[in-house]
């Protein structure tokens, strides 16, 4: 944590400086990007109100991770995390009555060495921090393997991309089904589909399902002109074609962000998420996750919205290093 903040705090202040809101508000639509995490269904975090009837809420988001770990942990695990995984998503949520919004995720997903090593260790460099661990690897490399007692249990070392897992989403409102209601709870079913290749970590090879309480609260913060998103769920998954007689099938996981509407058209934004070990193995870098999140949100003309956004680790190594996060979303 220490040898981001200084970066992720100029990030956040970067996004102040250029941001500009006037709909509702919505959390960063991001879950963990660990290359041995994000081929589950992990729901990422939605607000309690659903798209209105008649609408189509389509997004494009951009979000690139970068990792580079090495480590021993117990029972002769060990693990390399060193390369770069990034997701092209579109998302689509369509408002087909008003007690139901149905949805559909189709990733593309990339594999690879990238192009953050140098802007990681550039900066570092720039606020005397260390590039210890960068160091340890070559600069834009792929190397992803995990070992126990000396047996290798899975190994990647080719950039590879394609057609990730898809999901489809649903959301039923249960408090607040009114648009001016201040208080909003929905529930969130997700199912997601094994498309996506496991042996080159696109997809895991399994069926997923989520099913996800969503709250967005408008009112206690009122006079701080700031609103409180909360998500917490259950996610249930098939069994994988990665790591299979490794994986958890329970899996648990919530989180909170804060919104804070400075301006008419400007929303900036704070989230924690959270999740429990997916997998259940001797080290930390498959274990439990609480991973930060800042950014905000640019209200432009035509009910076209822009979020900007940033992701680093808390605890642990089961996020990744940094991340760095774009969607367009435009309301039809």
């Amino acid at each position: 944590m220490r040898r981001f903040k200084k970066p992720f705090m100029l990030a956040v202040c970067l996004t102040v400086g250029s941001l500009a809101f006037g709909g509702e508000s919505t959390p960063l639509y991001i879950a963990n990007q660990n290359p041995f995490v994000q081929i589950f269904g992990l729901p990422k975090a939605e607000p309690g109100t659903i798209t209105p009837k008649g609408r189509l809420d389509a997004a494009f988001l951009y979000y690139v991770s970068n990792n580079a770990i090495r480590n021993n942990g117990d029972d002769g695990v060990s693990i390399i995390l060193d390369g770069e995984t990034a997701q092209y998503t579109t998302r689509l949520r369509c408002g087909i009555f008003d007690w139901l919004e149905l949805g559909l995720d189709v990733p593309f997903v990339q594999q690879g060495g990238g192009y953050l090593d140098s802007l990681i260790r550039n900066f570092h460099s720039g606020f005397g921090m260390p590039n210890d661990r960068q160091e340890m690897f070559e600069k834009t490399q792929i190397h992803y393997l995990l070992t126990q007692n000396g047996d290798t249990l899975f190994e990647l070392q080719e950039a590879r991309s394609g057609l990730g897992d898809i999901r489809l989403t649903a959301a039923i409102p249960v408090i607040g089904t009114s648009r001016q209601s201040m208080r909003h709870l929905a529930f969130r079913p997700m199912l997601k589909l094994p498309t996506g290749s496991a042996e080159d970590l696109l997809g895991s090879g399994g069926t997923d399902f989520s099913a996800t309480l969503a709250y967005s609260d408008y009112q206690t913060l009122r006079k701080l002109a700031m609103i409180l998103h909360l998500n917490v769920g259950m996610l249930y998954m098939g069994n994988a074609d990665v790591l299979r007689e490794k994986q958890q099938h329970l899996v648990g996981y919530g989180g909170g962000s804060l919104g804070w509407q400075v301006w008419r058209y400007i929303e900036l934004k704070i989230q924690l998420d959270y999740h429990s070990s997916l997998y259940d193995i001797g080290i930390d870098q498959l274990g439990t996750s609480l991973h930060l999140l800042g950014g905000g949100t640019v209200k432009l003309p035509g009910d076209v919205f822009l979020d900007l956004g940033i992701s680093e680790q808390l605890v642990t190594d089961s996020t990744p290093d940094v991340g760095f996060y774009l969607m367009v979303r435009h309301l039809f």
